[in-house]
């Protein structure tokens, strides 16, 4: 008997907005008309450097053949000493996203609470596990508010997602704030997927509040985006649940093996993460000088900017055109508003030029 597939389809998936991501170069490039090698990628964030040598070495002799280590032994173990936690803290995962859909599972919140404008795989995820999404907005500055996420709170939602660095707006949270948080009834998760680039990190409250959970990532610090490799610290009770309902192979030995030996031979990848952090400032100070686009406090590898002249979708299209890829938000806590990731010195010369001849027009 024929009939509509949708008809096995949750109903509620009808209202479901899908997660825009970015596109890889190959495809890009075919879109744009030029060749990958005049493609300047600075719409997500990644590490333009590249992984270490040390680290394609180590994924060249991971044993693909056989399957990953469902307990993470070694990973834990790595991770464990470069946050200076314990291996029953550390649970691994095919990138923070990954760990974020295990928390929300391992909950099963009838509501989270977001501070928007923030990173939108906090609500899409929510949302596809059934969970209503609170979404209390952020001041002007976009500092958040503190007192409205303990009111969602205590009207019902268990879980608190805030990202520190925020992404797209790249302030931190301090201390005193999430300790703060850590006092309301509400687990409380912490994505530092930029803290690499700000030098600032809850890890400490970890040992007092075990309603903490912090996210981290090595798709940014380290180059591995590709590789898709994340982890959750958090209290050992906390991380033996994770681990027992997450996809027992969720870390392939690829992922796994670039991990450790990024963990490894982490001073020479703080050396690029310490260059991005130069041409993050270097590109603020060129593009001050353009009166048109205001650059928002950032301690990411990437600045806000508002458009104050002109059309922010505008402007991301004429540099797209050249070549020059940056990321527009179409929402709007984000009026007017894009986004651009920090690069190697010539990608920031490229951004710069193309913005002079954008600003001609």
């Amino acid at each position: 008997m024929a009939t509509d597939p949708l008809h096995f389809v949750r109903a509620d998936f009808d209202q479901l907005e899908a997660y825009t991501p970015v596109k890889p170069l190959d495809v890009l490039a075919r879109e744009i008309g030029l060749p990958v090698d005049r493609l300047v990628k600075l719409d997500a964030n990644e590490n333009l450097y590249g992984p270490v040598p040390q680290i394609v070495e180590a994924i060249s002799k991971a044993d693909f053949h056989i399957y990953p280590d469902p307990g993470q032994t070694a990973l834990r173990e790595a991770i464990a000493g470069y946050t200076g936690l314990r291996p029953e803290q550390v649970v691994g995962g095919s990138g923070a996203d990954d760990l974020i859909d295990i928390l929300i599972r391992l909950v099963r919140p009838e509501a989270i609470v977001t501070a928007s404008p923030t990173f939108g795989m906090y609500g899409f995820l929510a949302k596809i596990d059934g969970a209503r999404v609170v979404e209390v907005p952020r001041d002007a500055e976009f500092r958040p508010d503190f007192d409205g996420i303990a009111s969602a709170v205590a009207a019902g939602a268990r879980m608190v997602f805030l990202a520190s660095p925020n992404n797209p707006t790249g302030n931190v949270l301090g201390n005193a704030e999430i300790e703060a948080l850590c006092g309301i009834e509400a687990l409380i998760v912490v994505d530092e997927a930029y803290a690499e680039f700000s030098a600032t990190t809850a890890i400490p409250l970890l040992e007092r509040f075990s309603n903490l959970v912090i996210l981290r990532t090595f798709s940014k610090w380290a180059g591995l985006a590709g590789l898709r490799v994340g982890y959750s610290l958090s209290h050992a009770a906390l991380a033996e649940k994770m681990m027992a309902i997450k996809q027992p192979y969720n870390v392939s030995v690829a992922a796994d093996a670039a991990a450790r030996a990024a963990i490894a031979n982490k001073g020479t990848i703080f050396e690029t993460v310490k260059c991005l952090v130069g041409e993050r400032e270097r590109m603020v100070t060129a593009l001050a000088r353009m009166d048109w686009l205001k650059p928002y406090p950032s301690q990411s590898n990437f600045v806000l900017f508002q458009v104050e002249r002109g059309c922010a979708k505008d402007v991301a299209a004429a540099l797209r055109r050249r070549g020059v890829l940056v990321r527009y938000y179409d929402r709007p806590d984000l009026a007017n508003c894009i986004r651009i990731s920090a690069g190697r010195p010539a990608d920031t010369d490229r951004l710069v030029e193309a913005l002079r001849a954008v600003e001609k027009e």
